[in-house]
């Protein structure tokens, strides 16, 4: 079988085409242009892109799913700019979906893509909705700069107002005054603070001291008190206590018996009813119990 050899010319040519197709597709690198994977197209219409350019990325949620193909300005519709989109086929867009155009702070601006509420999706080649975010020198212009232009006017409005208090002259000079005394009555109050310190303090921390001692002592005589003697005395005692208590209750005895015997009770009320009815005949009718005579009585 006869071998298949290439003559220098082919090879040289062959060696050229290879070196067209790797810059071509090292440059399309470079730009963000991946030529071995597969991309979908979509299409915006913006009326300003403020300098975007292409290769630039487009972003969903941080992420770079794709990257601007190309630009064109719509001639025959003047403030029309038609941006194609290369976007990896994976992503599916549903309806709905916008491109936010968003300036940069350093450098060109970029897109994101805010995916659509809907269920049905976009076909490839569709147009999506176009939405630009303010750039940040408009947004300086609008919101901050009338900020500190009104700050401005409000720091001159300060001004001229101090001004003329010290123009005037009194408002301002009261005020130093008040100032004046009460820094005069900070300085008393702090020399009579000091004196109080040099003098009361020290002699009622000796007071505390002489006082602590006292409970010292006071401590040291309760711990040589025999708690434990007296402990017992007391339980002797409740128990005698006791004894007499149950004693009394008792008719096994004297007391008990005075206590507890109702028919004692009953003689001696029935003997005071005897006595308190005889001293009542006694003080009504004297002579039945009582005879005197100066001569003598008769039989």
């Amino acid at each position: 079988m006869k071998k298949f050899k290439l003559n220098k010319e082919s090879r040289i040519g062959l060696t050229v085409i290879i070196a067209i197709a790797l810059f071509v597709w090292g440059l399309n690198y470079l730009k963000g242009i991946n030529l071995l994977k597969q991309a979908q197209r979509y299409y915006v219409v913006y009326n300003q892109i403020d300098g975007l350019v292409t290769s630039a990325p487009v972003m969903l949620d941080g992420f770079q799913v794709g990257l601007v193909k190309s630009i064109d300005y719509q001639y025959n519709s003047p403030g029309h700019i038609l941006v194609e989109l290369n976007l990896e086929k994976q992503l599916n867009l549903p309806v709905g979906t916008k491109a936010v155009l968003e300036p940069a702070l350093v450098g060109n601006p970029n897109i994101s893509l805010i995916l659509g509420p809907g269920p049905r999706l976009l076909a490839v080649g569709d147009t999506l909705t176009a939405d630009r975010k303010a750039d940040l020198m408009i947004m300086l212009e609008e919101e901050l700069i009338p900020g500190i232009k009104d700050l401005i006017q409000r720091a001159g409005r300060v001004v001229s107002q101090l001004e003329a208090q010290l123009d005037e002259g009194g408002d301002l000079n009261k005020s130093l005054a008040s100032v004046r005394k009460t820094s005069e009555r900070l300085a008393s109050a702090s020399a009579s603070l000091d004196l109080l310190l040099a003098n009361e303090i020290p002699s009622t921390i000796g007071n505390i001291n002489s006082l602590s001692s006292n409970f010292n002592a006071l401590g040291r005589e309760l711990r040589t008190v025999d708690f434990a003697g007296i402990s017992h005395r007391v339980d002797s005692t409740l128990l005698i206590l006791q004894d007499v208590s149950l004693r009394l209750t008792r008719p096994d005895n004297s007391l008990g018996l005075l206590l507890n015997d109702t028919e004692l009770y009953f003689n001696l009320n029935k003997t005071a009813s005897s006595a308190n009815e005889l001293l009542l005949d006694l003080r009504e009718r004297p002579k039945r119990y009582v005879h005197f005579s100066l001569f003598g009585s008769k039989k």
